[in-house]
């Protein structure tokens, strides 16, 4: 009897072909060593597994159409977290675009995201790779502790700890971006403690401490969040000011003044004294180092006029010499500072321009101390060949002036002090506008005080005929509108009497 048996199934004895099993297969031998392949992967996967789930790191995986799906390897904790990132449509779109470029560049791409909770925020890393699969894998790594390390690594390098304001190293980066760009509007300011070293010697540098705090904490409220503020050195802090008009700087300080004054009125003991200066950049290329010698400058102007300040001791050494040399000084710088500063008010000048004024006034006849006392005391009027002497003294001034740091700002204003409005003044004949207005101010008040002071050859002028005398010179030897803006701060007072009595009670202090 034929033994008919039903067929096997294709699908199944080509299987049992393959693996080896069955007794028709032809590959039997192959078994062992197919087994042995499949304990290896599967060792591989299971390391593969522990290993993603011993590390903090989430997984992602995203297939070329931007599908993202947690990795199912990782733990449940970070399985959680994975889909916590997930819910925000932000940061989803964002790792959707990223993917895409990733698969389009076969590049490795970064990104950096928060994702904020209830009270927290958690910064995160993504890191995404393409696989030969057309998928990307996501690397997701909380790295917020990371970037509060950083954090705080940077504002050491960037921070005073003291004021906890930008340090000089920030400021100088700050400059530095600025340096050579086409801009406007550019102001620098600089603020100084004055005597901070005597207090540190002699109260201690707790002391000396509590007013650098006390300082940065007033500047800290004249500032604007647009503003740039730093402490630069041990008793110096800087201000830097874009796109604002000179008439606000001016502003700034004199509410920055105000303020002093009312923290002064405040504090039981001793008193917070600082000297400042700024310099302005209308317009054009900016050269900070410029700026910042300029700025430097006019700080240097304000401390010298300031009795406070210990640099103050050049300003009394050369005026004692002034005043050997020549009687007629004595009270003479006094009066017409009070009259010059009453007229830089008047013409609203700025107030680096009102410290040069100041100097000047104090230091226009400092060449005086090379010129003989035989012509500097002479009781008649002096002859052809005197006079060119006498008129040597604003080039000895200005190279004294120039000579010394501390005057060396004003050393060309000492220099021109005897220029005239007609251009027949000297050492150099300019003429008009071109003359500095500082100097135009003090010919003014300069012949003013001489003619109603007596002079070893002539007796003192009335007020009244001193003023008439100046407003006969108008648009020769001074500049007609100097003439009337003096006239003005003169009928200001109630009468020259009154105006005098101040001037003189101003000179007594």
């Amino acid at each position: 009897m034929k033994n008919f048996s039903t067929p096997k199934d294709k699908k199944q004895v080509t299987r049992e072909a393959i693996i080896g099993l069955g007794e028709g297969s032809i590959r039997k031998s192959y078994y062992p060593e197919l087994q042995e392949k499949m304990a290896s992967l599967e060792k591989s996967h299971s390391r593969n597994r522990t290993l993603m789930m011993a590390i903090p790191d989430m997984l992602l995986v995203s297939d070329a159409r931007g599908h993202l799906a947690p990795f199912s390897a990782g733990s449940r904790q970070e399985t959680n977290r994975s889909l916590a990132i997930l819910r925000e449509p932000g940061i989803t779109d964002m790792l959707r675009e990223k993917v895409m470029k990733c698969l389009e560049t076969q590049e490795m791409q970064q990104e950096v995201f928060e994702l904020k909770g209830e009270g927290t925020s958690i910064t995160y890393e993504a890191r995404m790779h393409a696989t030969e699969l057309e998928e990307v894998l996501i690397i997701v790594r909380d790295i917020t502790e990371q970037r509060q390390l950083e954090n705080r690594l940077r504002t050491l390098a960037e921070k005073d700890h003291l004021t906890g304001l930008y340090n000089r190293r920030k400021f100088e980066e700050k400059l530095l971006e600025l340096e050579g760009k086409d801009l406007k509007g550019i102001a620098l300011i600089l603020f100084d403690i004055d005597g901070l070293k005597v207090i540190n010697d002699t109260l201690g540098h707790l002391a000396g401490d509590q007013i650098i705090v006390s300082l940065a904490k007033l500047l800290q409220q004249l500032v604007k969040d647009t503003h740039y503020l730093a402490r630069i050195g041990g008793n110096e802090f800087a201000v830097l000011v874009e796109q604002e008009p000179i008439e606000s700087i001016e502003t700034m300080l004199q509410t920055f003044r105000e303020r002093l004054e009312a923290y002064n009125r405040e504090i039981e003991t001793g008193s917070l004294g600082v000297s400042y200066g700024y310099a302005y950049h209308q317009q054009g290329c900016l050269a900070t180092k410029e700026l910042h010698q300029q700025a430097d400058h006019h700080l240097y102007q304000h401390k010298l006029l300031k009795e406070s300040s210990s640099k103050s001791a050049l300003v009394r050494t050369l005026m004692k010499a002034l005043e050997a040399k020549d009687y007629i000084t004595e009270g003479h710088a006094d009066r017409m500072t009070f009259l010059a500063e009453a007229m830089g008010e008047q013409l609203g000048l700025s107030q680096s321009q009102k410290d040069s004024l100041r100097l000047l006034t104090k230091f226009h006849d400092l060449g005086k101390v090379g010129i003989p006392d035989s012509i500097l005391k002479k009781p008649g009027k002096l002859n052809a060949e005197e006079w060119a002497v006498m008129k040597t003294h604003s080039r000895i001034g200005e190279r004294i002036a120039a000579a010394s740091p501390e005057l060396k700002e004003i050393s060309q204003l000492i220099l021109k002090h005897h220029e005239k409005w007609d251009g027949s003044g000297y050492p150099l004949q300019l003429k008009g506008e071109v003359i500095p207005i500082e100097c135009r101010i003090l010919a003014i008040v300069d012949a003013f005080d001489a003619m109603n002071n007596d002079r070893p050859y002539r007796n003192a002028m009335p007020a009244e005929a001193a003023l008439a005398e100046i407003k006969r010179s108008s648009g020769t030897q001074f500049d007609p509108q100097m003439v009337m803006v003096f006239e003005t701060v003169l009928q200001r007072n109630h009468s020259d009497a009154s105006l005098w009595q101040m001037c003189k009670d101003e000179a007594g202090r």
